[in-house]
């Protein structure tokens, strides 16, 4: 592990030594504890960003195929094997 130095406010350091009295811990690892959670945040945020896009995506689009749902993977190869757009609209 590696030393940090961190200067807290008079409440900030009460209030962490009185958390770790209760919990039975160090204030070290209380102090881990938080930082991992913070750092956490933005992760979780962008992947709930990115499932919101693509749950917005859902009926967003036509294919002007009635059976683009049950002939999808013939579609895509198609696509494939053609290099192009697929011709169920896919």
């Amino acid at each position: 592990m590696q030393r940090l130095q961190v200067q807290l406010t008079e409440a900030q350091a009460g209030n962490l030594r009185k958390t770790a009295e209760s919990e039975g811990t160090s204030q070290a690892e209380i102090v881990r504890r938080a930082l991992e959670a913070y750092l956490r945040r933005p992760i979780q945020a962008r992947e709930a960003a990115v499932r919101a896009r693509a749950l917005e995506l859902i009926g967003a689009f036509s294919s002007g195929s009635s059976d683009a749902a049950e002939n999808h993977d013939r579609y895509l190869a198609e696509a494939i094997l053609e290099g192009n757009e697929p011709s169920g609209g896919v």
